[in-house]
């Protein structure tokens, strides 16, 4: 599977053994893989800003690797110094699609019900982006397991939902990645954790 990358800060220098910057401000770009593989020579594309990059070396837990895989923590140090910042994702190249609206399942957790139109912060990778619920095409009803149409979801209920966010994200179906597909949903007002959000599908 494709490398994706989701950052989660950015350091100056080497820190740790092995070869050393080339430069005392040469960035370590550390995140923890989410899907995929990479490897030292590997060319990567950051998102959202598009720019491309050869991986020089890898670090994990201080020492030189020359390749890291999903579910390893790994610093990336790349040939070029790229406009990057905690949040954005390092892929492989034309693999992550960017798009602001998407169909997902929510579990809503919150004593207050999800509504229609109301904006909410959700949580992608390492980043936070506002959003707001633009439809709920239906609840679940446990005891039939059957669809049902609604206007809200009340707490621990499970619908499927159409969502707009404010900015593009790389998002992946939930089915093919847990961290690619998944966002956290925040009430804005309260900061209560509201419920949960497994992409479907985008637009």
């Amino acid at each position: 599977m494709p490398l994706a990358l989701p950052l989660q800060y950015i350091a100056k220098g080497d820190g740790g053994s092995g070869p050393q910057p080339r430069t005392s401000s040469e960035r370590v770009y550390w995140g923890r893989i989410a899907q995929g593989r990479v490897s030292v020579g590997d060319t990567v594309q950051v998102f959202p800003s598009g720019e491309r990059a050869d991986v020089l070396a890898l670090r994990r837990a201080g020492q030189a690797i020359t390749s890291a895989e999903a579910g390893q923590s790994a610093g990336l140090v790349l040939d070029r110094d790229l406009d990057v910042s905690r949040g954005d994702w390092v892929g492989a190249p034309g693999t992550l699609a960017a798009t602001r609206h998407f169909n997902a399942t929510l579990a809503w957790l919150d004593t207050e019900p999800a509504a229609i139109g109301r904006k909410y912060w959700l949580r992608h990778g390492n980043r936070w982006v506002p959003g707001r619920i633009t439809a709920i095409e239906h609840v679940l009803d446990i005891q039939t397991l059957g669809p049902t149409e609604a206007q809200q979801l009340c707490v621990n209920e499970i619908g499927r939902v159409r969502i707009e966010t404010q900015q593009l994200l790389p998002l992946q179906r939930y089915a093919d990645n847990r961290v690619g597909g998944a966002l956290i949903v925040v009430d804005a007002t309260s900061n209560r954790t509201s419920g949960a959000l497994l992409v479907e599908s985008w637009v």
